[in-house]
């Protein structure tokens, strides 16, 4: 099981600043954990092929900056993985920092594709939301493999196994730096094995819709936005560039719901103590606020992979950093875009996101919101009627989609 021990993930950074300890398992016990049922079912399914790899960034300790550190995609290694233990030590030798992802494709099915295959040729990219990891949406994916599409799903800094203290976010510059760093890895592994490079849509949910949308301001397609970090300046002419189609953003991480932002008291207290405790579990969060069905957070917290703490001082105060941050700047994401968010949200707020859709610039943008959804939109039900409602957010998904394949 993953290690938590709030003092000592506390202490640890300070015995590893006296370069006289160094982590042996930078994952902290996650890397090898069992993976969850509707993974093993999906790996399972005839015709679904799957790669895990890893790419290396430069360790926080070889920067010179925290800002270089969060903002980096150097790429120094990448590696094919089969989730073995020799596979952590070997990690550690090439720095120790990592982001894990894994790539799935499907054979044609033996009645055609679905929708004529126009996802052939595209890549989606899946990105998870606060405390799950990449393949959380493992029950979704054969949907979208059915039509085509390559499906990518990183786990992000500090979840799943990727590197890092389980849920800790200094800044939330960590995540679409990763991002950018996996899209970059796919691109060189793509002309390796002589692939034409594949438009790709960004899609997530909650945190990875933020993750989505804060990608498009830091890494803009155009000259029409400028991003503000030394990294992005120098990857605006990089080679191995991804080319991004739009963004897919359901119930987007813009602004806190009331329901779940901790409590000023809380706030203070957490600014106080984040410089040397940053990595303290302090407040509930989102904790029930997700769904009133109780089978989504059996099914959580029966996830090993997930993390079941408390939010961490630091990363919370980063997750309103962030969503600050996204609104000073939403005039300078300019791609095609749908946003969809349920009106029965208690984790984020849905008019922010109708805020948000207003300031943005591109003439190819949608908005819709869902009558009495919550946080989680793809809930998956217990038979076809429980089901449809997630039935429907993928068909709203896969119909945007494809308009833009064509």
């Amino acid at each position: 099981m993953p290690i938590h021990n709030p003092l000592w993930e506390i202490a640890e950074p300070y015995l590893v600043a006296t370069t006289r300890y160094q982590v042996a398992d930078p994952t902290y016990g996650r890397y090898l954990l069992p993976h969850h049922a509707p993974t093993q079912q999906l790996m399972a399914t005839p015709g679904v092929r799957h790669t895990f790899r890893r790419v290396f960034l430069r360790p926080f300790r070889d920067c010179k900056t925290w800002h270089e550190a969060y903002n980096t995609t150097e790429i120094l290694h990448s590696d094919e993985v089969k989730l073995e233990a020799a596979e952590i030590a070997d990690g550690v030798k090439h720095g120790g920092r990592w982001v894990f992802y894994s790539v799935w494709e499907m054979d044609e099915p033996e009645g055609g594709w679905e929708c004529g295959g126009k996802g052939q040729g595209r890549d989606l990219v899946l990105v998870h939301g606060l405390s799950d990891y990449g393949l959380r949406y493992s029950p979704h994916v054969l949907h979208f493999l059915k039509e085509g599409f390559r499906v990518l799903m990183p786990d992000l800094p500090s979840y799943g196994r990727s590197t890092g203290v389980n849920s800790y976010l200094p800044s939330l510059d960590l995540l679409p730096s990763a991002v950018h760093a996996v899209l970059k890895d796919v691109v060189t592994w793509d002309l390796k094995q002589s692939r034409k490079l594949q438009p790709v849509f960004l899609c997530g949910a909650s945190m990875g819709a933020w993750t989505a949308l804060f990608y498009m301001y830091r890494y803009p397609e155009s000259g029409s936005a400028e991003a503000d970090t030394e990294a992005s300046q120098s990857d605006k002419s990089d080679s191995a560039r991804p080319q991004i189609a739009g963004v897919f953003a359901l119930c987007p991480m813009v602004e806190a719901s009331p329901e779940s932002r901790p409590s000023a008291i809380v706030e203070y207290l957490a600014k106080s103590i984040k410089f040397f405790a940053g990595s303290l579990p302090l407040a509930p969060a989102v904790r029930g606020n997700v769904s009133d069905d109780p089978r989504v957070e059996e099914d959580f917290f029966s996830d090993p992979l997930c993390y079941h703490g408390l939010l961490r001082v630091g990363t919370g105060l980063s997750l309103l950093d962030g969503m600050t941050e996204l609104n000073q700047n939403a005039e300078k994401i300019n791609i095609p875009i749908r946003l969809i968010h349920g009106t029965a949200d208690r984790a984020t707020s849905y008019t922010a996101t109708e805020r948000l859709f207003q300031r943005l610039p591109h003439v190819d943008k949608q908005i819709e919101l869902y009558e009495g959804y919550e946080h989680v939109m793809l809930k998956v039900g217990i038979d076809e009627a429980d089901d449809e409602k997630r039935q429907r957010v993928l068909k709203d998904w896969t119909h945007w989609l494809l308009q833009r394949c064509e």
